[in-house]
């Protein structure tokens, strides 16, 4: 991680600009690793939920960590609001309205940490949360302890979790995936209730994203070059879906979650 790189922008961001060119220049990955990010994004929000996770494993490879998540953020919206479009009659609304207040709180403290911790530290203790809520779940599927689904306690816990790791890691997949299943519901209803979440919450960080330098003109020119990729990968992320089993999703998906929390520590 390279915390160094990134500070806050009280002005306009001219060195978040130019550090990215730099990039751009001297790093022969850069463009296909924002092409993968793009196409894998549209999978995520469409059909695989958490295989977004590999768009914020890779793109840090080519920039600084925090910078990444500038570049991130847009494709994930774009992946988004198709997502919301194909899914919208799979919505299940009252996990909407019990996550968001918790989730936004979450974001506005997530905002302040983001230039007192290094990321070194916030990596690591979010990995050990991931880790810990993965092993809970083991136990209460273990144990056939059912949580309520109109339990405000946990709705406000695992919502706050989220919109501090999407704020600092654009990693709210593993708590938000972890609530989803603890509710039980079926592969679409859990894919058309994700999308309008992570709808609510990019929307809600693009002002924070800016502010803090994060997105730039630059960035977001490079974001609508790669629009078609994140449609293609929408497309293969319902095709997906639609061929998996719901037993394989909720596997799959607790992989990930795995995958996700195990990506924090690095």
């Amino acid at each position: 991680m390279h915390d160094h790189c990134m500070q806050r922008v009280t002005a306009a961001p001219p060195g978040s600009c130019r550090r990215a060119r730099e990039y751009m220049e001297h790093s022969a990955a850069f463009y296909p690793v924002l092409v993968f990010s793009a196409l894998m994004s549209g999978i995520a929000k469409s059909g695989m939920p958490g295989a977004g996770m590999l768009a914020a494993v890779f793109v840090p490879l080519v920039m600084p960590a925090k910078l990444s998540t500038g570049y991130v953020l847009p494709f994930l919206l774009f992946a988004d609001i198709i997502a919301v479009a194909y899914w919208r009659k799979a919505v299940v609304m009252r996990y909407i309205i019990a996550l968001l207040p918790a989730m936004f709180l979450g974001i506005i403290v997530g905002f302040f940490l983001m230039d007192h911790i290094p990321d070194s530290v916030y990596g690591k203790v979010l990995g050990s949360v991931v880790l810990l809520l993965l092993i809970l779940d083991a136990v209460c599927r273990y144990r056939r302890i059912r949580i309520p689904e109109n339990s405000r306690l946990f709705a406000w816990t695992m919502g706050f979790l989220a919109g501090i790791m999407t704020m600092l890691a654009n990693a709210a997949g593993p708590a938000l995936m972890l609530y989803l299943l603890t509710m039980n519901i079926s592969k679409e209803q859990f894919v058309g209730t994700g999308a309008w979440i992570y709808f609510a919450i990019n929307s809600f960080k693009i002002p924070f994203s800016i502010a803090l330098g994060l997105m730039t003109p630059d960035s977001f020119t490079i974001n609508l070059m790669l629009l078609p990729c994140v449609i293609l990968g929408s497309v293969l992320g319902v095709m997906l879906l639609h061929k998996i089993s719901g037993p394989l999703f909720e596997k799959i998906m607790r992989a990930m979650v795995l995958v996700g929390g195990i990506k924090l520590f690095f």
